[in-house]
């Protein structure tokens, strides 16, 4: 699979823009360019307060707690809620096999416990557990740290969706659908639904150095360009990322050693990229929900995360999905024709392994149940 390994770099908004209650016109080409169809699914968010401070605080913190004794990690398993809370490791397939290339730490940034109701919780529980964070004593900071970044990251989604919104109503307005939206707003599902999940990631480092007589080609054919994350697109309406981190075996920040490293995106029109987000930027990628409930206006778009050429070098990030209540309907904007939620929805350039959307989704399906459907298409 070729690549664009030099990179491209991301349609970039203005913290400051994002605050207006005007949408211009000028955001509104931008917001098109990354998120229509033809767009990589993917924008930076630049001046973002806090942002570098939070980022320092938070993200250490992955190396640190991925390095602790194993009977200490595994307090903080919950299989109860499917992993969806706490410690995984080797609880995901990549390519039907363990995918014990990443662990993940998962939890509610907003939200310690967004319900009351134990039915709720019970039936619930991959939405609705109420967190389970790491004690003082194991990994001092943890919780308050992880709720910094995660929250900042959510109330800047919440700006960048107001004028999503308005962006998309244009688009509605001129294809004869509802501009109102009322119940399919981003915004909305930003700031009213309860069961947004942040994962903070750590990508452990490779035990060897990949081969330096193996000519790229070679490599590519490994599929070594997804050997950290897999080809996924994600499901929810809108994920906020953090930059990432690297670390050597001491847990000391260092930069990334291999140029090709990073986060890649395969565009509608068959293109590999290679990301390359500003420095000192948030990211914000759109989710199949969104694209749904958009009628295609906005565009979710495959990716996967490039793992260093040298060994003893990790990763981390925090991402945030926001994203629907289990009952929150998936469903296309009234009166718009559907031609545009189609194209490219039934797994046309697809990299392997990533199922069509049209194979997960139907008219009438609620977010529970086409979140079902989307992680036994991947696991």
């Amino acid at each position: 699979m070729s690549a664009d390994v030099e990179g491209r770099e991301l349609v970039v908004l203005n913290y400051e823009e994002l605050l207006s209650a005007e949408t211009s016109e000028d955001l509104r080409q931008k917001i098109e360019r990354a998120y229509s169809f033809g767009g990589l699914g993917i924008l930076a968010v630049r001046g973002v307060p806090d942002l570098l401070d939070a980022r320092k605080e938070c993200l250490p913190l992955a190396f640190k707690f991925a390095s602790l004794p194993e009977a200490v990690k595994e307090k903080y398993v919950h299989s109860e809620s499917f992993f969806s809370f706490g410690w995984s490791h080797g609880k995901e397939k990549l390519e039907g096999k363990p995918d014990l290339k990443k662990g993940s730490y998962y939890a509610n940034p907003v939200l310690d416990r967004p319900y009351e109701d134990e039915k709720i919780i019970r039936d619930h529980s991959s939405f609705a557990h109420p967190n389970i964070w790491p004690s003082e004593e194991d990994c001092p900071g943890f919780e308050k740290a992880f709720k910094r970044l995660g929250g900042l990251i959510v109330k800047t989604g919440e700006f960048l969706a107001r004028h999503c919104d308005a962006y998309v109503s244009t688009q509605l307005v001129k294809r004869g659908g509802d501009a109102a939206r009322k119940d399919v707003s981003l915004v909305d599902v930003v700031t009213k639904c309860r069961c947004h999940k942040a994962r903070l990631l750590y990508y452990f480092p490779r035990d060897t150095d990949e081969e330096d007589d193996e000519g790229e080609e070679e490599k590519e054919k490994k599929d070594d360009i997804s050997g950290w994350c897999g080809w996924h697109n994600d499901h929810g309406s809108l994920t906020g990322l953090a930059p990432g981190m690297f670390f050597n075996e001491k847990g000391e920040e260092v930069e990334c050693p291999d140029a090709k490293a990073g986060l890649y995106v395969k565009s509608r029109t068959g293109e590999v990229v290679r990301v390359v987000t500003p420095p000192g930027c948030l990211a914000f990628q759109i989710g199949e929900a969104e694209q749904l409930m958009t009628g295609g206006i906005l565009q979710a778009t495959p990716h996967c995360v490039r793992p260093p050429s040298k060994k003893g070098v990790s990763r981390s990030t925090l991402a945030v999905f926001m994203e629907p209540e289990w009952a929150h309907l998936v469903a296309a904007p009234r009166g718009i024709d559907d031609t545009e939620l189609k194209r490219g929805a039934n797994g046309e350039l697809l990299p392997p392994g990533v199922p069509a959307l049209l194979s997960r989704w139907k008219e009438g399906m609620d977010f529970g149940e086409f979140t079902e459907k989307t992680l036994g298409a991947y696991y």
